[in-house]
C-alpha cells in the first residue's frame, strides 16, 4: 500500500494573507510588552517579567528580520508592509510616504504589492517548533 503525501500547501492565499497580517499586527503588542519592563520599578521585576521581556524582544526582532528580507526582495513591498502593519498607516498615508521616497505607485499597485508581500511574509514566519535559545 502506498501513502500519497501532498507537497501542495493546504492553505489558500486568503488564509495565508490573514495569518501574515495578524502576525505583523502583533508587533504593537510585543512592543508594549517590551516597554513594560522599562517603566516598572526595579525592586518589583520578577524572573517571569524578564522572561516575558526577552520573548517580546525576540518576537520584535523576528518581525524586523522578516521585513528586512521582504525589503531585500522588493524595497517597495517591504516599505508597504512596514508602513501598513508596523506603523499602522492608512493606504493614503502609505502612498504619501512612498511618494516622499520617490516611489510613485497607484492604489491598485499598492494593494497588489501588499498582497504579494504578505504571501512572502507568510512563507517567512517561523513555525511553532522554533525555539528561543539564550
Amino acid at each position: 500500500m502506498f501513502v500519497i503525501v501532498s507537497i501542495i500547501p493546504t492553505i489558500d492565499d486568503k488564509e495565508a494573507v490573514k495569518i501574515a497580517k495578524t502576525y505583523l499586527k502583533q508587533n504593537q503588542d510585543y512592543s508594549l510588552i517590551a516597554k513594560r519592563l522599562i517603566f516598572k520599578n526595579a525592586n518589583y521585576i520578577t524572573a517571569k517579567d524578564r522572561t516575558t521581556h526577552a520573548m517580546a524582544l525576540y518576537e520584535l526582532k523576528e518581525r524586523e528580520n522578516i521585513i528586512s528580507k521582504v525589503k531585500q526582495h522588493d524595497l517597495t513591498s517591504g516599505l508597504i508592509i512596514e508602513y501598513r502593519f508596523i506603523n499602522s498607516y492608512s493606504v493614503i498615508q502609505t502612498l504619501e510616504q512612498l511618494q516622499q521616497q520617490g516611489m510613485k505607485i497607484s492604489e491598485r499597485t499598492l494593494h497588489n504589492k501588499q498582497h504579494e508581500a504578505l504571501l512572502l511574509v507568510y512563507s517567512l514566519i517561523p513555525d511553532k517548533d522554533t525555539k528561543l535559545i539564550k
